[in-house]
């Protein structure tokens, strides 16, 4: 069933998603007029029994290792400085036909390998919350941009939590969808194990809006799961009760700031206060998953794609992204094939685990944003980052990343929610709820007040 083919069903969770803010369109738009006239026209067309488009006059941004027709793709590289893209990735062009403003691109670490948006050749992308500090990555700055108040969706990228980390540490709301449901086609590639296309917002309702209007199949990718998506907006306020939410007993609440799991275990008392039943789940392999993805699979797969800027060129890389591609070189086809065989074993464990519960519930990241000084080395500050997201991201499952709250810096803390295959919409359902009942995505950074 198509996704927002009836304006009246659409007029059901309107009321949630808040279609039109002509107050941020006059004040976030280059061209406020046109953003007003849209959204006139869309209410007028609404009257009418017509559909415009479920993003018509929204604010929007893409990340940019996204292709945009006409529009400059530099992938964050020095080398495409001038790249002109001749044709949209997949996304954008479906993207455009839900009718946005759209209002840019946003910056990111160069070819999105980094978790700090760090970049040398178009300057670093700084936390709105405290611009001493990352703004997480490598979708740094689609999170930044949302934070800062400069749009109402944003389209990324999360390979191995370039979406969730820096919703995290930003303070917004970020889901990485299952691998397979949003097409790749057309935009920059990391390693067909964990590549997906994510969306961003300050609200739960919004993100599912994002994730509807470009989620299904796309026979032109060939990771592109034929797995159909029913019209689950209508059902974003049905709730969580009677569901199990696994916490899990070891590895992702060790090694984490004492305020990011105070916060998230607060959360979770929210989570339970909905209906849901809190148990404690085992997870086993966590640290060697995610050393088998992210410094070996993935550090393979980036030489690999590499090679000849790295024979040829590499005075043209950042010394950092140089530095991590080098890391790639030395592993052996059997490194290679040991990891996957972790990473299958890993993957397959979960479907014991969504037999057991319906969700699971971490902290996003273990840290809040550190300091620029604390975040230098590109290689230990993503592994420290994102020690929560790499392993969720090789077995492909969908989560959904909401704010919980500051810590006592008053710097942001994210909860992950992770579901089975395919389950965005029990992800939404839950970020709903407790955004129903708590009032932390409505906080702001001084820098956008």
């Amino acid at each position: 069933m198509a996704i927002g083919n009836s304006v009246r069903e659409t007029e059901r969770y309107l009321d949630v998603i808040e279609r039109f803010n002509p107050e941020i369109n006059a004040v976030l738009t280059k061209t406020p007029e046109m953003a007003l006239e849209m959204a006139h026209k869309a209410d007028k067309a609404a009257d009418e029994g017509e559909w415009l488009g479920l993003l018509h006059g929204v604010p929007m941004l893409v990340k940019d290792c996204l292709n945009v027709a006409g529009t400059r793709t530099t992938f964050g590289s020095g080398m495409y400085r001038e790249n002109i893209a001749n044709s949209d990735s997949e996304v954008v062009r479906r993207i455009r036909n839900s009718g946005p403003v759209f209002l840019g691109k946003t910056n990111l670490p160069e070819f999105c390998y980094g978790a700090t948006t760090h970049n040398v050749h178009y300057g670093n992308c700084l936390n709105p919350w405290d611009t001493t500090r990352i703004p997480g990555g490598s979708s740094g700055g689609t999170a930044a941009a949302l934070a800062s108040g400069m749009c109402r969706i944003a389209f990324g990228s999360d390979t191995g939590g370039s979406v969730r980390g820096p919703s995290a540490l930003c303070g917004i709301s970020g889901i990485r969808p299952t691998v397979g449901r949003i097409p790749n086609t057309n935009a920059l590639a990391l390693t067909i194990h964990a590549d997906t296309i994510g969306m961003m917002a300050r609200t739960v309702p919004d993100v599912a809006r994002g994730f509807a209007t470009i989620a299904g199949h796309d026979p032109e990718d060939s990771l592109s799961e034929d797995v159909p998506l029913e019209n689950f907006l209508p059902t974003l306020r049905d709730g969580i009760e009677n569901t199990r939410v696994g916490i899990p007993t070891t590895y992702y609440f060790e090694n984490c700031e004492p305020d990011v799991v105070a916060r998230v275990m607060e959360a979770s008392k929210v989570i339970e206060a909905c209906g849901a039943t809190l148990v404690d789940i085992e997870i086993e392999g966590a640290e060697e998953a995610r050393v088998a993805a992210g410094p070996t699979i993935l550090a393979i797969d980036m030489a690999d794609m590499h090679r000849e800027g790295l024979k040829n060129y590499p005075e043209e890389y950042g010394d950092e992204v140089l530095r991590r591609l080098r890391a790639g070189e030395p592993f052996k086809g059997t490194d290679y094939a040991n990891a996957l065989r972790i990473l299958i074993r890993w993957k397959h464990q979960f479907k014991r685990i969504f037999q057991e519960v319906d969700m699971l519930l971490t902290p996003t990241t273990p840290i809040v944003a550190p300091k620029w000084t604390d975040a230098e080395d590109l290689q230990k500050s993503t592994h420290s980052i994102l020690r929560n997201c790499f392993g969720f991201s090789y077995a492909g499952v969908p989560c959904l990343s909401v704010p919980v709250g500051l810590d006592s810096q008053g710097m942001p803390v994210g909860m992950q929610l992770t579901a089975k295959w395919f389950q965005e919409p029990l992800l939404f359902r839950a970020g709903v709820a407790y955004q129903e009942r708590t009032e932390f995505h409505k906080l702001r950074p001084k820098l956008s007040a």
